[in-house]
């Protein structure tokens, strides 16, 4: 926090903390001394830092009356609601935030995660590894048939299919029509490939009751095959009560929470809000079973290599975040989604930084822009996460990351595919892959076309 030119930083990190609690701008005659007890209180504070500390008493955020547990909006509306606009205030941006484990036991955190997904996909209950996902592209402008025709296409080789954020219901491509041919090509994958194929559905809407009426739809679609459906929630620009509309209302459901538009307040250029750190806790408290953490800088998305931390944060049950140690009682783990210009080039420099790859993957132009087609792109990046795990096994030596992956791709040819379709990436990553792979053709390769008559035949 900074204060304004010519106030006191104590005094103005009082007046914060007294306006996100008890505090009003003038002394007041009610105020009481139970009132007083429930001040939240600044116990730290760095000016030349700008840097401060502030505890809130549990007892000043709101209950459900209905259940009696707690509510995020709450949280948020006094820890990050008026003292965001006070005139004393430059900026103030929250980098940390902690639980208490009694106050934690009162959110209803994650119902499903990732291990149901490895159990759908018959991968065991741990270390289940990448989740092989894409999102359907264009963004917009596919009808129905032809959506279904490239959740087919994708689903010959890879496993995972989620709505892009702004798909929905439009009236080119509405759900009653499109959702059908999701459901009637999975049916057709899973029988050709003899494997399981996973749905992200978006359910999100203004209105509750417009999001439990997709969610009651898309399920009596999918029928048998309803845990294959997740449901995706614009978090950020629908809210925490979208979340758990939807983690109240069905939870058996993997509850995937995209995150668009978190930029505006998360970014390291903005000084107010809160961090993607921040952002992507609290969606763990209030039920997430999967949010998109960007790439780390490893794809197109803002980030950096050190947002690792917030995967340690999502996913294990005590983990250290930039300030405090959050234990997490033993709730479920949040997985995290990667997506944002991500390929198979990319994926395994990811993995080295994370240390592992059990994480979803949802890969549109890595995949579809893959030059032999959706099918070759992702076999590609279930091979990337391959080649990944035989070069940390010293299966080619001791040769560098680079020089193991296109040792790999030599005999694999959707990897190989990769290289040749996604050429400024491989010269960046894998210097002297051309002559390493034998290659010399064109400087560019063009993605692959489809027939759409031809595969909706083959459907």
């Amino acid at each position: 926090m900074k204060p304004k030119a010519g106030y006191d930083y104590l005094a103005t990190a009082a007046h914060f903390a007294a306006e996100s609690s008890t505090g009003t701008n003038v002394n007041v005659c009610t105020t009481d001394d139970f009132t007083k007890s429930v001040d939240a209180l600044v116990y730290y504070i760095d000016p030349d830092n700008e840097e401060m500390k502030i505890a809130y008493p549990t007892l000043l955020f709101d209950r459900n009356i209905t259940d009696g547990r707690a509510m995020m909006c709450s949280v948020l509306t006094l820890s990050i609601g008026n003292n965001q606009g006070m005139g004393d205030v430059e900026y103030g941006k929250i980098y940390d935030i902690y639980f208490p484990p009694a106050y934690l036991r009162l959110f209803d955190g994650p119902n499903c995660n990732v291990v149901d997904m490895w159990r759908i996909l018959n991968r065991g209950m741990s270390n289940g590894g990448l989740i092989v996902g894409t999102i359907i592209k264009p963004k917009l402008g596919l009808q129905p048939k032809p959506f279904g025709e490239a959740c087919y296409a994708f689903w010959q080789g890879g496993d995972f299919i989620k709505n892009d954020e702004p798909q929905g219901n439009q009236v080119f491509c509405q759900m009653n029509e499109c959702i059908p041919e999701v459901v009637k090509a999975m049916r057709a994958a899973i029988k050709e490939t003899g494997s399981s194929k996973l749905f992200s559905a978006n359910i999100t809407a203004d209105d509750p009751n417009e999001m439990i009426a997709r969610g009651k739809y898309v399920l009596s679609q999918f029928g048998p095959l309803g845990e294959n459906c997740a449901f995706l929630v614009d978090g950020y620009v629908a809210g925490g009560t979208a979340i758990t509309v939807a983690r109240r209302n069905f939870p058996s459901q993997f509850l995937h929470y995209h995150r668009a538009g978190h930029g505006a307040i998360t970014s390291p250029q903005t000084q107010r809000g809160y961090t993607a750190f921040v952002h992507t806790k609290i969606s763990r408290v209030i039920g997430a079973s999967g949010i998109h953490t960007g790439t780390m800088s490893f794809g197109k998305m803002e980030g950096d290599a050190s947002d690792k931390n917030i995967a340690f944060m999502l996913q294990d049950d005590e983990a250290d975040g930039p300030y405090y140690h959050q234990e997490w009682e033993g709730m479920k783990q949040t997985t995290p989604i990667i997506s944002g210009g991500m390929n198979a080039l990319r994926l395994p420099a990811f993995f080295e930084n994370l240390g592992h790859s059990n994480v979803i993957l949802t890969a549109g132009g890595g995949s579809f822009g893959h030059k032999d087609g959706p099918k070759p792109g992702a076999i590609s990046c279930r091979q990337a996460e391959e080649s990944w795990k035989e070069w940390k096994a010293g299966k080619f030596g001791d040769v560098s990351l680079s020089d193991g992956i296109i040792e790999f791709a030599k005999t694999h040819e959707e990897l190989k595919g990769a290289f040749l379709t996604f050429q400024k990436d491989a010269d960046q990553i894998y210097p002297g892959w051309k002559e390493k792979l034998g290659y010399t053709g064109e400087s560019s390769v063009q993605a692959a076309t489809f027939d759409w008559a031809k595969k909706a035949a083959a459907a």
